[in-house]
């Protein structure tokens, strides 16, 4: 597992994790047409992407997704569409471009063969940030759920799937999601994972336990910074 970089608060750790990411959007956008970046919802994360949206980027050459979702309506308080609008995309960053994962179809299923279409622009991702919750769940990849093979598969050639979150106490009542698969994650040049508190750095640290987040940090392979602050 890499190794942790640490900060004695919160503000310093969102600080600097907006100008990695502000820094690795810079440098692949001197060399390409278009930078992708892949966010996580959640608490955490939401002041970096406060703070990230007032970066002086070329931000309508940035194409921002989303690493999973809620199968609910944009305007309700779950939904990470709704996060990432109220959070990065304002300020200067309002210009990029957003492509939203949640679809007009009654469930994520229905939707999976379209969105993998739209989201294959995401194949192989600039950034990836991810968080992490108290039972070592990552994206929507959930310990103990049926999909979480499928969605650990290396041979996977899709970029997102229908995920059924059933059975995992912290998805609560949202189970029925879409996230983007392990290997899509694992491609990324640069990948982010943010945490915070004692107890999810302990989950992080109990490598036994392969959880999702262990094993997906197995494979990948190139860039990956963790950070945390108590």
């Amino acid at each position: 597992m890499p190794d942790i970089t640490e900060f004695n608060s919160r503000e310093a750790l969102f600080s600097s994790a907006a100008n990695w990411i502000a820094d690795r959007l810079k440098k692949t956008l001197e060399h390409n047409i278009n930078a992708t970046l892949l966010l996580s919802g959640g608490s955490t994360p939401a002041p970096a992407y406060k703070a990230l949206s007032k970066a002086e980027l070329d931000w309508p050459n940035v194409l921002v997704g989303l690493v999973d979702e809620r199968w609910v309506p944009a305007e309700d308080d779950a939904s990470n569409e709704k996060l990432i609008r109220g959070t990065l995309l304002q300020n200067k960053a309002e210009s990029a471009h957003f492509m939203p994962m949640k679809t007009p179809d009654e469930t994520s299923k229905q939707a999976a063969v379209a969105l993998n279409e739209l989201y294959n622009v995401f194949r192989k991702p600039d950034i990836v940030v991810l968080g992490m919750g108290p039972d070592g769940h990552t994206a929507s990849w959930f310990p103990g759920s049926g999909n979480l093979d499928a969605a650990f598969s290396p041979s996977s050639d899709k970029v997102v799937m229908s995920y059924n979150a059933k059975g995992a106490p912290v998805a609560g009542t949202h189970t029925d999601r879409m996230t983007i698969t392990a290997a899509c994650a694992a491609r990324a040049k640069s990948i982010l994972v943010l945490l915070t508190g004692d107890e999810k750095r302990a989950v992080l640290e109990d490598e036994a336990k392969a959880l999702p987040i262990h094993r997906f940090l197995r494979m990948a392979k190139n860039e990956t910074e963790i950070m945390w602050a108590p």
